[in-house]
């Protein structure tokens, strides 16, 4: 089986693009079709104001609620997760008691409503907080509770980007898991792909953007990955399809030692074929050429979606 563990059905469209067409359900279905995938992944989005463009909040149930509930009633074929910021559920006032000792936000009843809800995950998190935010932490502890995997957009710091932020090196990635051993974390995007190579160390601003060229050193991720066994990859979007193809050796050697920690993903974010991510026609060449094993194809692209998820959580075919 196989499963692509990144997509949105949503209005991402910038403002200043809104002759570009938003992925619905039919697109979403039709494109799994023709890509040979049996199952999808899906991941509400909007929690976050960072993330949101405005024609996002005029689409006519822009709540995750209501997108967890719409992926729910296509169970044969899509995969819900639910999804929060770590920053909700804060306390408006203190009692004089709580001054010293503020009390940790509690996510237990979201959480439980997105179990209720079939939901088999929670992501994609993209609030801009570190990612070693105390409060973050919590939810990540309280969904590995509840055997939800958490997955995350990671970046660099600073204003202007949404996702979690973290410095060259990924030190507050490796203070998050230390703290949250029994949560399976999934990594995704620029600021936690650039991390393949040490080059991230030598120009902290590659955690925002596609480094191109060989992988002459190895950075922090593959470190962690053999470090943390709740760490796990997402290969989706063009930060995920860069780095395992911009080092062509490299990345198929990566490919085959973290075969068990690595999860095929799209992060398709508008309809038409230009928008294609080519990570599965990618992984099938590899496999063709022998630079990958046939065990290692079948983990990554699905073998270990159905092993991180609750059981259940998959339809039968």
């Amino acid at each position: 089986m196989i499963i692509d563990f990144h997509t949105h059905v949503a209005d991402l469209r910038p403002p200043g693009q809104v002759d570009l067409q938003p992925v619905g359900w039919d697109d979403l279905l039709r494109r799994l079709d023709q890509e040979g995938i049996d199952r999808a992944v899906f991941l509400p989005l909007g929690v976050s104001p960072e993330s949101v463009q405005g024609p996002f909040l005029f689409a006519s149930h822009p709540d995750v609620a209501s997108q967890s509930r719409e992926a729910g009633r296509r169970r044969d074929r899509v995969i819900p997760f639910g999804n929060l910021d770590p920053r909700m559920g804060c306390l408006g006032n203190l009692e004089p008691s709580q001054v010293a000792d503020r009390p940790p936000p509690d996510f237990s009843w979201v959480l439980d409503r997105f179990v209720e809800l079939g939901c088999a995950g929670i992501g994609e998190l993209t609030a801009a907080v570190a990612t070693d935010d105390p409060r973050l932490v919590v939810l990540c502890r309280q969904c590995g509770e509840r055997g939800l995997p958490v997955l995350a957009h990671c970046t660099g710091t600073g204003p202007g980007v949404y996702g979690l932020q973290d410095e060259a090196g990924s030190p507050r990635l490796e203070n998050l898991l230390r703290q949250i051993p029994h949560t399976l974390f999934i990594g995704h995007a620029t600021g936690f792909w650039a991390e393949i190579s040490a080059e991230a160390h030598r120009a902290p601003g590659n955690r925002f953007l596609y480094p191109a060229g060989p992988v002459e050193a190895e950075g922090s991720l593959p470190r962690l990955l053999r470090t943390y066994p709740n760490l796990y990859a997402d290969l989706s979007a063009r930060s995920g399809l860069n780095a395992i193809s911009r080092d062509r050796a490299y990345g198929a050697r990566f490919l085959e030692e973290f075969q068990d920690r690595l999860l095929f993903g799209t992060d398709v974010c508008f309809a038409g074929p230009q928008w294609a991510i080519p990570t599965l026609a990618y992984l099938r060449e590899l496999l063709a050429e022998a630079l990958i094993s046939r065990e290692a194809f079948a983990k990554i692209t699905g073998g270990n979606a159905l092993r991180v998820l609750r059981p259940g959580a998959v339809a039968s075919p």
